[in-house]
Protein backbone atom coordinates (compact mmCIF):
# COMPACT_ATOMS: atom_id res chain seq x y z
CA UNK A 1 0.00 0.00 0.00
CA UNK A 2 1.20 3.58 -1.15
CA UNK A 3 2.09 5.37 1.95
CA UNK A 4 2.83 9.25 0.30
CA UNK A 5 0.34 10.02 -2.54
CA UNK A 6 0.43 14.36 -2.50
CA UNK A 7 -2.34 16.03 -4.83
CA UNK A 8 -2.87 12.73 -7.08
CA UNK A 9 -4.41 14.46 -9.96
CA UNK A 10 -6.79 11.75 -11.30
CA UNK A 11 -8.93 12.27 -8.65
CA UNK A 12 -10.79 15.31 -7.02
CA UNK A 13 -11.85 18.69 -7.56
CA UNK A 14 -10.02 19.74 -10.84
CA UNK A 15 -9.13 23.42 -10.26
CA UNK A 16 -8.01 23.07 -6.67
CA UNK A 17 -5.72 19.93 -7.47
CA UNK A 18 -3.72 22.63 -10.15
CA UNK A 19 -3.67 25.29 -7.90
CA UNK A 20 -1.92 23.08 -5.13
CA UNK A 21 0.70 22.28 -7.65
CA UNK A 22 1.11 25.70 -9.21
CA UNK A 23 1.38 27.58 -6.01
CA UNK A 24 4.54 26.21 -4.67
CA UNK A 25 5.64 26.07 -8.09
CA UNK A 26 5.45 30.02 -8.33
CA UNK A 27 6.84 30.37 -5.00
CA UNK A 28 10.00 28.45 -5.64
CA UNK A 29 10.39 30.05 -9.15
CA UNK A 30 10.27 33.58 -7.91
CA UNK A 31 12.62 32.86 -5.07
CA UNK A 32 15.14 31.34 -7.02
CA UNK A 33 14.85 34.75 -9.40
CA UNK A 34 15.24 36.73 -5.85
CA UNK A 35 18.04 34.60 -4.87
CA UNK A 36 19.65 35.26 -8.74
CA UNK A 37 19.33 38.88 -7.81
CA UNK A 38 20.53 39.16 -4.04
CA UNK A 39 23.55 36.55 -5.55
CA UNK A 40 24.31 38.97 -7.98
CA UNK A 41 24.20 42.30 -6.12
CA UNK A 42 26.53 40.37 -3.52
CA UNK A 43 29.52 39.49 -6.12
CA UNK A 44 28.73 43.33 -7.13
CA UNK A 45 28.87 45.16 -3.62
CA UNK A 46 31.85 42.46 -2.37
CA UNK A 47 34.29 42.35 -5.29
CA UNK A 48 35.64 45.11 -8.40
CA UNK A 49 34.08 45.65 -11.28
CA UNK A 50 36.90 42.81 -13.13
CA UNK A 51 35.30 40.34 -10.95
CA UNK A 52 31.81 41.14 -11.64
CA UNK A 53 32.54 41.00 -15.51
CA UNK A 54 34.39 37.78 -15.20
CA UNK A 55 31.57 35.72 -12.94
CA UNK A 56 29.40 37.02 -16.42
CA UNK A 57 31.40 35.91 -18.98
CA UNK A 58 31.33 32.55 -17.42
CA UNK A 59 27.64 32.35 -16.71
CA UNK A 60 26.23 31.92 -20.55
CA UNK A 61 28.24 28.41 -20.93
CA UNK A 62 26.98 27.33 -17.34
CA UNK A 63 23.47 28.13 -18.10
CA UNK A 64 23.29 26.56 -21.53
CA UNK A 65 24.50 23.52 -19.96
CA UNK A 66 22.10 23.99 -17.07
CA UNK A 67 19.39 24.67 -18.89
CA UNK A 68 20.17 21.26 -21.59
CA UNK A 69 20.04 18.88 -17.79
CA UNK A 70 17.04 20.83 -17.13
CA UNK A 71 15.39 20.32 -20.45
CA UNK A 72 16.33 16.72 -20.25
CA UNK A 73 14.26 16.06 -17.27
CA UNK A 74 11.48 17.83 -18.18
CA UNK A 75 11.48 15.38 -20.86
CA UNK A 76 11.27 12.72 -18.56
CA UNK A 77 8.88 14.12 -16.41
CA UNK A 78 5.78 13.26 -18.79
CA UNK A 79 7.00 9.84 -18.39
CA UNK A 80 6.94 9.85 -14.60
CA UNK A 81 3.46 11.26 -14.56
CA UNK A 82 1.75 9.30 -16.96
CA UNK A 83 3.76 5.92 -15.01
CA UNK A 84 2.30 7.28 -11.61
CA UNK A 85 -1.11 8.47 -12.86
CA UNK A 86 -1.53 4.33 -14.09
CA UNK A 87 -0.18 3.75 -10.06
CA UNK A 88 3.05 1.70 -11.70
CA UNK A 89 4.91 2.27 -9.36
CA UNK A 90 7.79 -0.03 -10.39
CA UNK A 91 7.76 2.24 -13.65
CA UNK A 92 8.33 4.77 -12.11
CA UNK A 93 11.31 3.57 -10.35
CA UNK A 94 12.66 2.24 -13.37
CA UNK A 95 12.09 5.67 -15.19
CA UNK A 96 13.79 7.62 -12.06
CA UNK A 97 17.03 5.17 -11.89
CA UNK A 98 17.33 5.53 -15.66
CA UNK A 99 17.44 9.23 -15.52
CA UNK A 100 19.59 9.13 -12.96
CA UNK A 101 22.16 6.56 -14.52
CA UNK A 102 21.71 8.31 -18.08
CA UNK A 103 21.83 12.05 -17.03
CA UNK A 104 24.45 11.45 -14.40
CA UNK A 105 26.95 10.36 -17.07
CA UNK A 106 25.94 12.55 -19.48
CA UNK A 107 26.43 15.72 -17.08
CA UNK A 108 29.92 14.61 -15.80
CA UNK A 109 30.72 13.84 -19.29
CA UNK A 110 30.25 17.38 -20.32
CA UNK A 111 31.28 18.82 -17.21
CA UNK A 112 35.09 17.17 -17.65
CA UNK A 113 35.00 18.33 -21.71
CA UNK A 114 33.98 21.81 -20.52
CA UNK A 115 37.10 22.06 -17.71
CA UNK A 116 39.40 20.90 -20.66
CA UNK A 117 38.08 23.25 -22.86
CA UNK A 118 37.24 26.07 -20.87
CA UNK A 119 40.32 28.10 -21.79
CA UNK A 120 39.51 27.98 -25.48
CA UNK A 121 36.21 27.93 -25.19
CA UNK A 122 36.06 30.93 -23.62
CA UNK A 123 38.42 32.47 -25.76
CA UNK A 124 35.68 31.18 -28.55
CA UNK A 125 33.30 33.41 -27.16
CA UNK A 126 34.49 36.49 -27.39
CA UNK A 127 35.83 36.63 -23.71
CA UNK A 128 38.28 39.88 -23.06
CA UNK A 129 42.16 38.67 -22.01
CA UNK A 130 41.88 40.71 -18.79
CA UNK A 131 38.50 38.90 -17.73
CA UNK A 132 39.88 35.10 -19.05
CA UNK A 133 41.76 34.02 -15.56
CA UNK A 134 38.83 34.57 -13.64
CA UNK A 135 35.92 33.43 -16.01
CA UNK A 136 38.21 30.30 -16.11
CA UNK A 137 38.42 29.82 -12.03
CA UNK A 138 34.35 30.27 -11.74
CA UNK A 139 33.77 27.63 -15.23
CA UNK A 140 36.01 24.84 -13.67
CA UNK A 141 34.33 25.24 -9.91
CA UNK A 142 31.22 25.41 -11.01
CA UNK A 143 30.85 22.89 -13.70
CA UNK A 144 31.82 20.62 -10.32
CA UNK A 145 28.73 21.35 -8.88
CA UNK A 146 26.70 20.55 -12.28
CA UNK A 147 26.20 16.51 -11.17
CA UNK A 148 24.74 17.56 -7.77
CA UNK A 149 22.35 20.08 -9.81
CA UNK A 150 21.72 17.02 -12.16
CA UNK A 151 20.49 14.73 -9.73
CA UNK A 152 18.45 16.77 -7.14
CA UNK A 153 16.40 18.02 -10.73
CA UNK A 154 15.67 14.85 -11.12
CA UNK A 155 14.23 14.34 -7.45
CA UNK A 156 12.39 17.51 -7.95
CA UNK A 157 10.85 16.63 -11.24
CA UNK A 158 9.92 13.06 -9.95
CA UNK A 159 8.43 14.81 -7.21
CA UNK A 160 6.51 17.09 -9.39
CA UNK A 161 5.26 14.34 -11.63
CA UNK A 162 3.44 13.24 -8.61
CA UNK A 163 1.76 16.37 -7.97
CA UNK A 164 4.16 17.51 -5.02
CA UNK A 165 5.41 20.72 -5.91
CA UNK A 166 5.54 22.08 -2.13
CA UNK A 167 9.04 19.56 -0.70
CA UNK A 168 10.80 20.65 -3.86
CA UNK A 169 10.38 24.19 -2.54
CA UNK A 170 11.06 23.96 0.96
CA UNK A 171 14.57 22.31 -0.10
CA UNK A 172 15.01 24.93 -2.38
CA UNK A 173 14.42 27.61 0.12
CA UNK A 174 16.88 25.77 2.51
CA UNK A 175 19.55 25.60 -0.51
CA UNK A 176 19.32 29.29 -1.27
CA UNK A 177 19.64 30.68 2.12
CA UNK A 178 22.23 28.54 2.47
CA UNK A 179 24.07 29.89 -0.84
CA UNK A 180 23.84 33.37 0.25
CA UNK A 181 24.95 32.89 3.60
CA UNK A 182 27.91 31.59 2.26
CA UNK A 183 28.49 34.15 0.12
CA UNK A 184 28.20 36.43 2.61
CA UNK A 185 31.00 34.74 4.49
CA UNK A 186 33.12 33.29 1.35
CA UNK A 187 32.93 36.49 -0.57
CA UNK A 188 32.06 39.26 1.99
CA UNK A 189 33.77 38.27 4.82
CA UNK A 190 36.89 35.70 3.61
CA UNK A 191 37.56 38.23 0.33
CA UNK A 192 37.32 34.84 -1.83
CA UNK A 193 36.11 36.69 -4.75
CA UNK A 194 35.09 34.91 -7.95
CA UNK A 195 36.49 31.76 -6.19
CA UNK A 196 34.20 31.85 -2.97
CA UNK A 197 31.29 32.69 -4.97
CA UNK A 198 31.59 29.49 -6.98
CA UNK A 199 32.56 27.45 -4.41
CA UNK A 200 29.53 28.51 -2.27
CA UNK A 201 27.32 28.03 -4.88
CA UNK A 202 28.84 24.56 -5.36
CA UNK A 203 28.29 23.61 -1.98
CA UNK A 204 25.05 25.04 -1.77
CA UNK A 205 23.88 22.39 -4.40
CA UNK A 206 25.96 19.20 -2.89
CA UNK A 207 23.55 19.96 0.24
CA UNK A 208 20.69 20.25 -1.80
CA UNK A 209 21.18 17.12 -3.51
CA UNK A 210 21.91 15.37 -0.11
CA UNK A 211 18.75 16.54 1.48
CA UNK A 212 16.59 15.60 -1.51
CA UNK A 213 17.87 11.99 -1.52
CA UNK A 214 17.38 11.91 2.52
CA UNK A 215 13.55 13.23 2.07
CA UNK A 216 12.29 11.40 -1.14
CA UNK A 217 13.87 8.06 0.45
CA UNK A 218 12.21 8.36 3.79
CA UNK A 219 9.13 10.16 2.57
CA UNK A 220 7.92 8.66 -0.79
CA UNK A 221 8.68 5.07 -1.51
CA UNK A 222 8.96 5.12 -5.36
CA UNK A 223 12.81 6.68 -4.42
CA UNK A 224 13.90 3.10 -2.84
CA UNK A 225 15.21 1.86 -5.56
CA UNK A 226 16.99 -1.61 -6.48
CA UNK A 227 19.99 -2.13 -8.37
CA UNK A 228 18.27 -3.39 -10.77
CA UNK A 229 16.07 0.26 -11.43
CA UNK A 230 19.24 1.73 -12.28
CA UNK A 231 19.94 -0.47 -15.23
CA UNK A 232 19.19 0.63 -18.41
CA UNK A 233 16.31 -1.03 -20.49
CA UNK A 234 16.55 -0.60 -24.24
CA UNK A 235 12.87 0.20 -24.99
CA UNK A 236 12.36 2.47 -21.94
CA UNK A 237 15.62 4.69 -22.86
CA UNK A 238 14.39 4.97 -26.18
CA UNK A 239 10.85 6.75 -25.05
CA UNK A 240 12.79 8.72 -22.93
CA UNK A 241 15.57 10.14 -24.92
CA UNK A 242 12.13 10.57 -27.55
CA UNK A 243 10.78 13.23 -24.71
CA UNK A 244 13.74 14.45 -23.22
CA UNK A 245 15.98 15.10 -26.77
CA UNK A 246 13.21 17.31 -27.97
CA UNK A 247 12.53 19.03 -24.20
CA UNK A 248 16.00 19.97 -24.30
CA UNK A 249 16.81 21.06 -27.78
CA UNK A 250 13.89 23.84 -27.41
CA UNK A 251 15.52 25.30 -24.08
CA UNK A 252 18.68 25.27 -26.28
CA UNK A 253 16.97 26.84 -28.67
CA UNK A 254 15.65 29.45 -26.62
CA UNK A 255 18.32 30.04 -25.01
CA UNK A 256 19.89 30.82 -28.45
CA UNK A 257 17.56 33.15 -29.85
CA UNK A 258 17.78 35.19 -26.37
CA UNK A 259 21.65 35.59 -27.57
CA UNK A 260 20.56 36.75 -30.75
CA UNK A 261 18.33 39.73 -30.04
CA UNK A 262 20.74 40.88 -27.14
CA UNK A 263 23.11 41.10 -30.20
CA UNK A 264 20.79 44.18 -31.70
CA UNK A 265 20.46 45.54 -28.20
CA UNK A 266 23.92 45.86 -28.01
CA UNK A 267 23.64 47.94 -30.72
CA UNK A 268 21.51 50.64 -28.33
CA UNK A 269 23.06 53.58 -25.84
CA UNK A 270 24.02 52.27 -22.58
CA UNK A 271 20.65 53.30 -20.63
CA UNK A 272 18.49 51.66 -23.11
CA UNK A 273 20.30 48.65 -22.84
CA UNK A 274 19.65 48.81 -19.21
CA UNK A 275 15.94 49.57 -19.48
CA UNK A 276 15.75 46.79 -21.25
CA UNK A 277 17.81 44.70 -18.87
CA UNK A 278 16.09 45.43 -16.21
CA UNK A 279 12.69 45.15 -17.96
CA UNK A 280 13.22 41.76 -18.77
CA UNK A 281 13.90 41.23 -15.44
CA UNK A 282 10.73 42.12 -14.51
CA UNK A 283 9.27 40.04 -17.66
CA UNK A 284 10.84 37.10 -15.78
CA UNK A 285 8.55 37.88 -12.98
CA UNK A 286 5.45 38.32 -14.87
CA UNK A 287 5.49 35.56 -16.71
CA UNK A 288 6.01 32.98 -14.26
CA UNK A 289 2.43 32.06 -13.25
CA UNK A 290 1.63 31.09 -16.34
CA UNK A 291 4.73 29.19 -17.13
CA UNK A 292 3.57 27.42 -13.80
CA UNK A 293 0.17 26.93 -14.39
CA UNK A 294 1.19 25.30 -18.19
CA UNK A 295 3.53 22.98 -16.06
CA UNK A 296 0.79 22.13 -13.72
CA UNK A 297 -1.76 21.33 -16.48
CA UNK A 298 0.91 19.27 -18.40
CA UNK A 299 1.50 16.84 -15.32
CA UNK A 300 -2.07 16.82 -14.85
CA UNK A 301 -3.10 15.63 -18.25
CA UNK A 302 -0.03 13.42 -18.59
CA UNK A 303 -1.08 11.41 -15.08
CA UNK A 304 -4.55 11.35 -16.56
CA UNK A 305 -3.34 10.14 -19.84
CA UNK A 306 -1.92 7.21 -17.77
CA UNK A 307 -5.05 6.48 -15.36
CA UNK A 308 -7.10 6.86 -18.84
CA UNK A 309 -9.17 9.07 -18.03
CA UNK A 310 -9.56 11.41 -21.68
CA UNK A 311 -12.99 13.23 -20.41
CA UNK A 312 -10.95 14.67 -17.03
CA UNK A 313 -7.81 15.51 -18.70
CA UNK A 314 -9.68 17.37 -21.82
CA UNK A 315 -11.79 19.11 -18.67
CA UNK A 316 -8.71 20.01 -17.11
CA UNK A 317 -6.80 21.48 -19.75
CA UNK A 318 -9.33 23.46 -20.39
CA UNK A 319 -9.59 25.13 -16.78
CA UNK A 320 -6.05 25.23 -16.78
CA UNK A 321 -6.26 27.78 -19.94
CA UNK A 322 -9.05 29.89 -18.00
CA UNK A 323 -6.62 29.79 -15.32
CA UNK A 324 -3.41 30.81 -17.26
CA UNK A 325 -5.40 33.81 -19.26
CA UNK A 326 -7.02 34.61 -15.84
CA UNK A 327 -3.66 34.95 -14.20
CA UNK A 328 -2.03 36.59 -17.53
CA UNK A 329 -4.85 39.25 -17.40
CA UNK A 330 -4.05 40.08 -13.73
CA UNK A 331 -0.18 40.54 -14.13
CA UNK A 332 -1.35 42.61 -17.42
CA UNK A 333 -3.48 44.95 -14.66
CA UNK A 334 -0.75 45.28 -12.24
CA UNK A 335 1.89 45.77 -15.27
CA UNK A 336 0.57 48.78 -17.08
CA UNK A 337 -0.73 50.62 -13.75
CA UNK A 338 2.37 50.24 -11.43
CA UNK A 339 5.18 49.91 -14.15
CA UNK A 340 6.89 53.16 -13.25
CA UNK A 341 6.89 52.27 -9.00
CA UNK A 342 7.72 48.62 -10.23
CA UNK A 343 10.97 49.57 -11.86
CA UNK A 344 11.92 51.84 -9.36
CA UNK A 345 12.72 48.19 -7.19
CA UNK A 346 15.67 47.56 -9.65
CA UNK A 347 17.06 50.51 -10.24
CA UNK A 348 17.45 54.29 -9.15
CA UNK A 349 18.00 55.54 -12.29
CA UNK A 350 16.14 57.69 -14.27
CA UNK A 351 17.29 57.13 -17.54
CA UNK A 352 17.10 53.31 -17.03
CA UNK A 353 13.87 53.72 -15.40
CA UNK A 354 12.37 55.48 -18.39
CA UNK A 355 13.12 53.31 -20.99
CA UNK A 356 12.02 50.32 -18.88
CA UNK A 357 8.99 51.53 -18.63
CA UNK A 358 8.80 52.30 -22.33
CA UNK A 359 9.44 48.43 -22.96
CA UNK A 360 7.09 47.32 -20.26
CA UNK A 361 4.32 49.89 -21.82
CA UNK A 362 4.27 47.28 -24.36
CA UNK A 363 4.71 43.85 -23.11
CA UNK A 364 2.14 44.60 -20.51
CA UNK A 365 -0.56 44.38 -23.16
CA UNK A 366 0.71 40.79 -24.78
CA UNK A 367 0.81 39.02 -21.76
CA UNK A 368 -2.12 36.92 -22.44
CA UNK A 369 -0.23 35.85 -25.42
CA UNK A 370 2.50 33.73 -23.74
CA UNK A 371 -0.77 32.54 -21.63
CA UNK A 372 -2.23 31.58 -24.75
CA UNK A 373 1.02 29.98 -26.30
CA UNK A 374 2.07 28.12 -22.72
CA UNK A 375 -1.22 26.55 -22.45
CA UNK A 376 -1.35 25.11 -25.71
CA UNK A 377 2.09 23.67 -24.98
CA UNK A 378 0.88 22.53 -22.25
CA UNK A 379 -1.41 20.18 -23.56
CA UNK A 380 0.98 18.65 -26.00
CA UNK A 381 3.85 18.04 -23.35
CA UNK A 382 1.02 16.32 -21.58
CA UNK A 383 0.27 14.08 -24.27
CA UNK A 384 4.02 13.52 -24.77
CA UNK A 385 3.69 15.01 -28.00
CA UNK A 386 7.41 17.03 -27.52
CA UNK A 387 8.19 17.39 -30.86
CA UNK A 388 5.29 20.18 -31.63
CA UNK A 389 6.39 22.09 -28.34
CA UNK A 390 10.05 21.80 -30.10
CA UNK A 391 9.12 23.27 -33.49
CA UNK A 392 6.38 25.45 -32.05
CA UNK A 393 9.13 27.18 -30.56
CA UNK A 394 11.86 27.23 -32.98
CA UNK A 395 9.20 29.20 -35.05
CA UNK A 396 8.63 31.75 -32.36
CA UNK A 397 12.50 32.20 -32.38
CA UNK A 398 12.97 32.65 -35.75
CA UNK A 399 10.16 35.01 -36.09
CA UNK A 400 11.57 36.99 -33.20
CA UNK A 401 14.96 37.07 -33.73
CA UNK A 402 14.06 38.39 -37.33
CA UNK A 403 11.47 41.15 -36.46
CA UNK A 404 14.37 41.71 -34.01
CA UNK A 405 16.91 42.80 -36.30
CA UNK A 406 14.07 45.00 -38.18
CA UNK A 407 12.33 46.59 -34.97
CA UNK A 408 15.07 47.17 -32.88
CA UNK A 409 16.95 49.23 -35.21
CA UNK A 410 13.41 51.42 -35.90
CA UNK A 411 11.60 51.38 -32.31
CA UNK A 412 14.40 50.81 -30.01
CA UNK A 413 12.97 49.22 -26.50
CA UNK A 414 10.00 49.22 -28.24
CA UNK A 415 11.19 47.26 -30.94
CA UNK A 416 12.21 44.02 -28.75
CA UNK A 417 9.00 44.28 -27.41
CA UNK A 418 7.48 44.27 -30.92
CA UNK A 419 9.50 41.57 -31.96
CA UNK A 420 8.17 39.64 -29.08
CA UNK A 421 4.63 40.28 -30.21
CA UNK A 422 5.43 39.14 -33.35
CA UNK A 423 7.25 35.56 -32.32
CA UNK A 424 4.44 35.35 -30.24
CA UNK A 425 2.01 35.80 -33.14
CA UNK A 426 3.53 33.42 -35.45
CA UNK A 427 4.26 30.83 -32.67
CA UNK A 428 0.20 30.93 -32.28
CA UNK A 429 -0.47 30.25 -35.80
CA UNK A 430 1.60 27.28 -36.21
CA UNK A 431 0.40 25.67 -32.97
CA UNK A 432 -3.62 26.35 -32.98
CA UNK A 433 -4.17 23.96 -36.21
CA UNK A 434 -2.41 21.88 -34.61
CA UNK A 435 -3.69 21.56 -31.47
CA UNK A 436 -7.38 21.68 -33.33
CA UNK A 437 -6.35 18.87 -35.75
CA UNK A 438 -5.54 16.85 -32.28
CA UNK A 439 -8.68 17.83 -30.13
CA UNK A 440 -10.83 17.02 -32.78
CA UNK A 441 -9.39 13.21 -34.48
CA UNK A 442 -9.12 12.35 -30.88
CA UNK A 443 -12.19 12.92 -29.06
CA UNK A 444 -10.94 11.15 -26.63
CA UNK A 445 -7.13 12.84 -26.34
CA UNK A 446 -4.52 10.65 -27.59
CA UNK A 447 -4.21 8.62 -24.54
CA UNK A 448 -5.88 5.82 -25.29
CA UNK A 449 -2.80 4.13 -25.74
CA UNK A 450 -1.13 1.83 -23.68
CA UNK A 451 1.67 3.78 -22.93
CA UNK A 452 2.62 1.13 -19.37
CA UNK A 453 3.30 -1.79 -21.46
CA UNK A 454 6.92 -1.45 -21.38
CA UNK A 455 8.69 -4.77 -20.42
CA UNK A 456 9.75 -4.72 -16.95
CA UNK A 457 13.19 -6.75 -16.95
CA UNK A 458 14.20 -7.64 -13.05
CA UNK A 459 17.77 -8.53 -13.26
Amino acid sequence: MEKVRKNDMTKGNIVKSMLIYTIPLIIANVFQLLYSTIDTAIIGNYTDTLSVDSVGAATPIINLVSFLIIGLCNGASILMSEFYGAKNKEMVKKEIGLCVTVFSIFALVVSIFIMIVSGPLLIATNVHTELLDGAKTYLIISMIGIIFLTIYTIIFTALRSMGDSLSPLIILIISCLINVGLDFWFVAGAKMGIFGAALATIIAQGATMVTAIIYAVIKNEHFRLKISDFFVQKELFIRTMRYSIASALQQVVLYIGKALVQTQINTLDFNEQAGYTFGTKIDDYALEPSKCMGQAVAVFIAQNRGAKQGKRAKRGYIYGLILQWSMAIFISIIVLTFRQNIVKIFTDNPENQKYAAIYLSVMGFIYLMPGTTNGIQSYFRGIGNLLIVFLSTTVQIIFRVSAAFIFIPMYHVRGSAFSTFTGWVFMILFELPILIYFWKKNLRMPIEEDNNNIEIVNE
